[in-house]
């Protein structure tokens, strides 16, 4: 039986926990263009009335999201050892403070991931307006009042 030992951010060498953040923005594009896909996938099956489907799909999309919060929150812990805040902000200041030769790069990997993030999250509000919708057609439908329906019988 292994024991999965945690290393703390203050155990690691900064240059370690620099690279760390960036591999952490790397697979953090790949994420969130997994998520963009889901929400796709998520639009189509809410369009389609798929609930089974939808049940399945919600399950791995939530777990996703796990994992991209998780990822968010190490790469903030990081930020703070090294100095930081745990923000944006203080992503960019770090960016700042890299070699000339890699800030470029760098930079356009993380102005690439906020994009990314922030194009999630309006196609999730807009899935999210769309289900509100639906479900306001619902229960117009079964809320109806009896007074409010028309009877064509009694009209003749």
């Amino acid at each position: 039986m292994s024991v999965k030992k945690t290393i703390r951010p203050e155990q690691v060498s900064k240059r370690e926990q620099v690279q760390g953040l960036l591999r952490g923005v790397r697979l953090d594009i790949d994420g969130y263009k997994q998520l963009h896909a889901l929400l796709v996938r998520q639009r189509d099956l809410m369009k389609r009335r798929d609930n089974a489907g939808l049940a399945l799909h919600n399950d791995e999309q939530t777990k996703l999201c796990e994992l991209l919060m998780e990822r968010a929150k190490k790469r903030s812990v990081t930020l703070v050892a090294l100095g930081f805040s745990g923000n944006s902000k203080g992503m960019e200041d770090l960016i700042a403070r890299l070699p000339q030769a890699s800030q470029q790069q760098v930079l356009l990997l993380w102005r690439n991931l906020v994009k990314l993030v922030k194009e999630s999250q309006q196609f999730n509000e807009e899935n999210g307006k769309l289900l509100v919708s639906q479900q306001e057609v619902i229960n117009s439908l079964l809320n109806k009042q009896p007074e409010s329906q028309n009877d064509y019988g009694h009209a003749r």
